[in-house]
């Protein structure tokens, strides 16, 4: 109340609009982190296939069982290392690189697999078969018939569509409501 009794102003936002127009607010691009080289996504991938691929040979080896999910597994591995290597970097050169990593961290996963069961075998009838041999790597090749089956497909389909994915670029994003006046 003024010093008469009556209002001050008629209208308070009219006082409050022509304060907004005098001193727009400041509206600055958010600050945001510098993305990584898509060369540390490399190494970062690779990294991630390898531990996923020997994880998977032993998990093999000590249940006596297959699981194919690991697999799936690799492909989100190798999607996140190269995602986190460049610092939330995405697009299709990271793609890329996930997909290769995941589908090479799988064929180490199988190889172990079938090396780590003939290694086994051999010991059994008495034999020392290295792991890395000439011999076991010969026996892979002939055996891949055997090693890979259809339904390897379909887990080695998720890892690459999940490697695929997790790197993939979004479109912009909904744009903000305006601001009312």
């Amino acid at each position: 109340m003024g010093a008469a009794g009556g209002r001050i102003a008629s209208d308070p936002g009219a006082r409050v609009r022509r304060v907004v127009e005098r001193h727009p607010p400041i509206t600055e691009p958010p600050i945001t982190e510098r993305q990584g080289s898509p060369a540390l996504a490399v190494p970062a991938a690779l990294l991630a296939a390898i531990a996923g691929g020997i994880a998977w040979g032993l998990i093999v080896k000590w249940t006596e069982y297959e699981v194919g999910i690991v697999a799936w597994g690799i492909g989100f591995l190798t999607g996140t290392a190269a995602v986190l290597a460049t610092r939330g970097g995405k697009g299709p050169v990271l793609q890329a690189i996930a997909i290769v990593t995941a589908l090479l961290g799988i064929l180490l996963g199988k190889y172990l697999s079938y090396a780590f069961d003939v290694q086994d075998q051999a010991e059994e009838a008495g034999v020392s078969l290295g792991l890395f041999s000439g011999d076991m790597r010969s026996f892979f090749r002939e055996d891949l018939d055997k090693v890979f089956g259809l339904f390897d497909l379909l887990w080695v389909g998720f890892a690459v569509y999940t490697a695929w994915r997790v790197p993939q670029q979004q479109g912009p994003g909904p744009e903000p409501a305006p601001r009312p006046s």
